[in-house]
């Protein structure tokens, strides 16, 4: 019996032996797997991160690209309507002192037209003013011996009295 009992520690020993390297491996591959759960999502993470912060830089990197390229297009068209409106501008500005140098030119050649100047027209004007003074200093000059008659008048009877 003996050898029966020891050949049955000799099981009981090879099965729990077996047991536990099976049991050392299962815990083995287990605390393995949690790392290796906890790797992969920090690998991810971080894969995750990298590619997010490269896929915005690139982003910005092309939208500031556009923005500079239409920001040169925009610069472009706004000089090219500036010089159209400048070049109609002047086009402008060119008609309209044409059509007013012809207005005031075609006024003073009225104006010229209605002037009618002649040594009659003048004659006559100033005659018209000498006879005008003429008749002034007449009057002024009865009204001046009217002034004196009455003074004289008023002398003699002062001298009679």
């Amino acid at each position: 019996m003996n050898r029966k009992r020891h050949n049955s520690d000799l099981k009981w020993k090879s099965v729990a032996r077996k047991t536990l390297v099976i049991f050392f491996l299962l815990i083995g591959c287990t605390i393995h797997v949690t790392f290796a759960n906890t790797d992969m999502q920090s690998l991810i993470s971080s894969w995750f991160d990298t590619k997010t912060d490269e896929s915005v830089k690139t982003m910005e990197e092309e939208l500031n690209r556009v923005k500079q390229q239409q920001l040169e297009r925009l610069q472009m068209e706004i000089r090219s309507q500036m010089d159209t409106v400048d070049q109609e501008l002047q086009i402008l500005l060119d008609q309209q002192i044409m059509e007013r140098s012809s207005e005031l030119t075609q006024y003073a050649d009225e104006i010229i037209q209605d002037i009618e100047i002649s040594p009659n027209n003048i004659n006559q004007e100033l005659q018209i003013e000498m006879d005008a003074i003429i008749i002034q200093a007449k009057d002024d000059m009865d009204l001046l011996r009217k002034n004196n008659s009455i003074q004289n008048d008023n002398i003699i009877e002062s001298e009679k009295d």
